[in-house]
């Protein structure tokens, strides 16, 4: 079986890519970075060329294509909204576009964010939910969804598409919460320094260990309907400052001081936001595996052998 995987540099891409090689899969990438990951079969590609996009879905011929390029970073969307826009919705209509000129047979899981779904909620958002996205980057992953359901309908695409919400693990970027104060953590018990800088740790997410997002992935692709749209979630929500206390309780220090820092507060954020799991469940057996907890400490560890190795250059 060959699998291609579009943004295949990424946090996701990156463990996605190692599942799919443990499965014995021949793993193709495009991206504008290199991944780490030698044993892919790379192309240096942007999505939006889709020119040379097409010339690599002939060459290739995957049976499978896990689509996943684009930006992912939330408050860089409000300063580049057209680039998001073109990347996301634009990478998406050229990928289908190509496959649909094709001929290609292949089956695509198609990645969003339950970014899409907006406003605050203390009930869980299900997929038959309205779309009300906040920012750039979420009105372009709602209009990727609508791009995909309609490639189905009015093409017969094999899509099945995904709205994942908050996953964490090793390689994410410092850039996100998790990622961020595992770093610090991480360098304060290089340095010495007993003190983390937060943002709004009062809002509450729902979170899922990356490698539990990565199954669901898998299973979507295997189970999953054409046109169906799935949740990945864990229907339950937690304060970020539930985050770095798990961090703080792994270290062997217990007078860390917490500041707030106002850079790292983000406009018109979501208060609360939780997914409804129940028809992953019913229709692939998804169950997660991974405790926040034991996430967390994962990531601790990765970012302390990465600090560590910056250290020493």
């Amino acid at each position: 079986m060959k699998a291609l995987i579009t943004g295949v540099s990424g946090f996701v891409g990156t463990h996605l890519s190692k599942a799919l090689l443990d499965q014995n899969y021949e793993v193709y990438g495009i991206s504008r970075s290199q991944p780490s990951n030698n044993e892919i079969k790379f192309y240096h590609c942007d999505i939006r060329d889709a020119d040379k996009l097409e010339i690599l879905l002939r060459e290739i011929n995957p049976d499978e294509i896990y689509h996943m390029a684009g930006p992912a970073y939330v408050p860089q969307s409000y300063e580049n909204p057209i680039d998001v826009y073109n990347i996301i919705a634009g990478g998406t209509l050229n990928l289908y576009e190509a496959v649909k000129r094709l001929g290609l047979a292949s089956k695509i899981l198609y990645v969003g964010s339950a970014e899409v779904y907006g406003a605050d909620s203390t009930h869980p958002f299900n997929e038959s939910d309205l779309l009300r996205p906040k920012n750039p980057y979420a009105g372009a992953k709602a209009c990727a969804d609508i791009i995909s359901q309609q490639y189905v309908l009015t093409y017969n695409l094999n899509i099945i598409r995904a709205r994942p919400f908050n996953h964490t693990g090793p390689y994410q970027s410092a850039n996100y919460v998790s990622s961020d104060f595992a770093k610090q953590v991480a360098e304060c018990e290089r340095s010495g320094r007993r003190e983390v800088r937060v943002g709004n740790i009062h809002l509450q997410r729902d979170f899922l260990d990356v490698r539990d997002v990565i199954d669901a992935y898998l299973l979507l692709m295997r189970y999953g309907s054409s046109g169906n749209v799935y949740n990945v979630s864990s229907m339950k929500a937690k304060p970020i400052s539930v985050l770095l206390d798990y961090l703080l309780m792994e270290t062997k220090y217990n007078d860390w001081e917490i500041y707030v820092d106002p850079y790292k507060t983000r406009l018109k954020d979501i208060t609360i936001r939780i997914g409804d799991n129940s028809k992953l469940i019913q229709e692939t057996g998804w169950t997660q595996k991974y405790e926040l907890s034991e996430t967390m400490r994962d990531l601790l560890n990765y970012w302390r052998v990465h600090v560590q190795r910056v250290e020493r250059g």
